[in-house]
């Protein structure tokens, strides 16, 4: 007969059925994220700027005295990684940074878990870990290689120490608060919601309390000061306190303004509309039941949960107020609490039945079948992406001013930093090897007259690719370029056998004048 010894009792504790489905959902999501991992698309847009830093931090190794981003944390952490890599490849530089994303990305499944853990039992808090394991939109984000991912784990993982009873551990997440705050300085914002929940819990404690926070105060100011210094002395801004103060005035002007009434509607209209979208496919079913139920009974972690969505919401809100930004990704800070909302229900429901671990795989392989099929509608088209990144690179060599084609247009940027590595984005900017200029087609009408206005601006040429959400009068150059004798096509894509079809034509000015076209209005 085995004895069972303290340490095989202790390691039985510890890996448990539910340690091994948690593994196995680690595990699937580990496969699905590198079955669709773009290795050989370069980044663009937003993390492209983060890629400036931390490359330039590699390279000088230091922070530059000349610039910096607004959030500059996710850059900084990257170019740890750049400095442990060591790579003279700047593709190779950009995976790091797209796969530190996707890492950061598949670990907030465990926060997760153990967040779900605090209100339901373990089999149900497994169920809540799959909700952001298998999220279509958390796994296209994760290919960015944007801050959301990072600022998600480190937004999670303080939420769910903070509902520790131990007070270290308590103290740590506001450590934890602080570094999202640096990655993103809407972090400020979940700062708030921990402070009111922090004198709410230990308010029995009368004066005692006030010193405890200022004690997680000073923490989270004692991490935050340096890297403001640090804005201000580059930039003049801090980028996380003046930042949200400024905005904070903005929104107040805004409320008390009647001009900017129908901005305030159209913004709550866009807040709950995208709010109904990232619920679609898997927690709208499960979402309304959870608002009942977490207003049930409540206590010190639904009230967290509670106040969580509504603070948390408010820098969303403003963001579809002020800029009305067309983008989901906002609102992903709140899916952990969602989560929570889900698995309430779920737990709920199951107590109706007389089989819940059958509920459990059902709702798991629901969740991951529903997830593919979303992802499959809602993807990147890489095979695209990697055609627009070759088709700008053939055309960077031919222009100097052009027409923006959004999203493809921003591979310019791309390219030039690829040509000009293992120079710092000082130097380029500097030198100006950022010369190819792109000039927005938004709030024109007619081609002449963006023409006309965009010839001091230094527009040259005209790209068009007759892609369905273009300018009408892009779409008719692209269709009917007879019509427009004074653009000479120099390039066309279908020539080199490419799928994605971009027409080129240079501006003819002398013609284009001796024709006297009709302006139109703008």
């Amino acid at each position: 007969m085995p004895i069972l010894t303290f340490s095989n009792m202790r390691f039985s504790k510890i890996i448990t059925k539910y340690t091994i489905f948690l593994l196995i959902i680690i595990g699937v999501t580990i496969g699905i994220r590198f079955y669709f991992f773009p290795l050989d698309v370069p980044l663009t847009a937003d993390a492209l700027y983060y890629f400036w830093y931390s490359s330039d931090i590699y390279q000088i190794g230091e922070l530059p005295k000349e610039w910096t981003p607004t959030n500059n944390g996710w850059p900084i952490f990257v170019s740890i990684f750049f400095t442990i890599f060591d790579s003279k490849d700047i593709f190779t530089l950009m995976q790091i940074q797209r796969l530190l994303s996707v890492l950061a990305s598949i670990l907030i499944i465990i926060p997760t878990y153990f967040l779900c853990k605090k209100f339901v039992t373990r089999k149900f808090a497994i169920i809540g870990a799959s909700f952001v394991a298998f999220d279509p939109r958390l796994m296209i984000n994760s290919f960015l290689g944007a801050t959301d991912p990072i600022y998600l784990l480190l937004i999670t993982m303080s939420l769910t120490l903070f509902l520790f009873s131990n007070k270290k551990i308590v103290y740590f997440s506001f450590v934890l608060v602080a570094l999202a705050t640096i990655i993103r300085a809407e972090g400020l914002a979940f700062f708030v919601v921990l402070s009111v929940i922090f004198l709410i819990r230990y308010r029995k404690e009368k004066y005692k309390v006030f010193f405890k926070y200022l004690l997680v105060l000073g923490i989270f100011i004692l991490i935050i000061l340096p890297v403001s210094f640090y804005q201000i002395e580059v930039t003049g801004s801090d980028g996380i306190f003046m930042r949200n103060f400024k905005s904070g005035n903005y929104l107040v002007e805004h409320v008390v303004s009647n001009d900017s009434r129908n901005d305030i509607i159209d913004g709550l209209e866009l807040f709950i509309k995208y709010l109904v979208w990232v619920m679609i496919p898997n927690f709208i079913i499960f979402i309304p039941l959870g608002l009942f139920l977490i207003f049930q009974r409540r206590n010190f972690e639904k009230n967290t949960i509670i106040l969580s969505l509504g603070i948390m919401s408010i820098p969303v809100l403003y963001a579809y107020t002020i800029s009305a930004a067309q983008d989901t990704r906002y609102l992903y800070v709140l899916f952990p609490m969602f989560s929570v909302l889900a698995v309430l229900s779920i737990e709920k429901i199951s107590h109706k039945l007389n089989k819940p671990d059958i509920l459990v795989f059902v709702i798991i392989s629901a969740i991951i079948v529903t997830s593919v099929l979303f992802y499959d509608q809602q993807k990147i088209d890489y095979k695209h992406e990697r055609e627009s990144f070759e088709i700008m690179e053939k055309i960077s060599s031919m222009v100097k001013g052009t027409n923006v084609l959004y999203q493809e247009s921003n591979y310019f940027k791309t390219i030039q930093t690829i040509e000009q590595w293992p120079n710092t984005y000082t130097e380029m900017a500097l030198e100006e090897k950022f010369d190819i200029i792109t000039i927005p087609t938004k709030n024109f009408n007619s081609l002449e007259n963006y023409i006309i206005e965009s010839k001091d601006k230094e527009l040259t040429h005209i790209m068009v690719d007759g892609k369905k959400g273009r300018q009408s009068f892009l779409v008719g150059v692209f269709d009917n370029e007879s019509n427009y004798p004074y653009l000479k096509k120099i390039y066309d894509s279908k020539i080199d056998g490419f799928v994605y079809h971009v027409k080129v034509f240079k501006i003819d000015y002398e013609l284009f004048d001796s024709l006297k076209v009709n302006v139109g209005s703008k």
